[in-house]
């Protein structure tokens, strides 16, 4: 997939943090917030694959953020950016933003280009599933179907859907069945 077709979003209420990370991710389509309320604007409006927020910011903090926008998207994935976290806050955003990473500031290109990759391919894989399993339901409606009508025609004939196969594939008939 060409990365300009993947939507990043950059919530951080420092100016220079947005600017490197722009630069940094500047392969895929970026936006950029200065804080959660802007964020949350943007969520409304466009869908976004990953989402990397910082933790501390003034208003609504990254995690409180992030529990809002999983409200609005669920299957972006969460990333927070973060100078100090206190465990109280981690345990939050495991459970309740369902935060896939948190990356530390500063923080190494190298890593933070491998978290990033990680995440969309986590997503990648979460989306593939869930329309295989929508198939494998839709499938599974039609086996039913069949069944309901090979059970119909047997109430209504009784033997009807039974069927003696010879070795060679050939039907074979039962006097008693003419």
């Amino acid at each position: 997939m060409n990365k300009q077709n993947i939507n990043i979003l950059i919530v951080d209420d420092e100016p220079n943090v947005l600017k490197s990370l722009s630069r940094l991710l500047r392969q895929y389509s970026l936006s950029v917030a200065n804080n959660s309320e802007e964020a949350l604007s943007l969520a409304k409006l466009h869908s976004f694959d990953l989402v990397i927020s910082d933790y501390r910011m003034p208003g609504i903090n990254g995690v409180d953020f992030l529990i809002l926008f999983k409200l609005i998207q669920p299957d972006a994935v969460r990333v927070v950016l973060t100078g100090h976290a206190d465990m109280e806050g981690v345990q939050h955003a495991i459970n309740e933003a369902q935060v896939f990473r948190f990356i530390n500031k500063p923080w190494n290109n190298d890593e933070l280009l491998a978290i990033v990759e990680k995440g969309l391919e986590q997503k990648r894989i979460l989306l593939e599933n869930r329309e295989i399993v929508d198939k494998v339901r839709s499938q599974q409606g039609l086996v039913d179907e069949k069944t309901a009508i090979l059970h119909a025609l047997e109430t209504e004939e009784p033997g009807i859907t039974k069927v003696n196969w010879g070795e060679d594939g050939s039907i074979i008939l039962n006097a008693d069945d003419l």
